[in-house]
């Protein structure tokens, strides 16, 4: 019983973070056109 809850605990952190990474790298993905897309207003705007 000891040993099962040991090993979730160490478990859970690493889904948690791995979770947190690939929803970041999703994030970023998503992002990045739309910061291409700002930078290219921007340019517009100077203009």
């Amino acid at each position: 019983m000891l040993k099962m809850l040991f090993i979730k605990k160490t478990v859970n952190p690493d889904i948690k973070v791995s979770l947190i990474t690939t929803n970041l790298l999703l994030y970023m993905q998503k992002i990045e056109p739309l910061g291409k897309m700002l930078k290219q207003l921007v340019i517009l705007l100077k203009k």
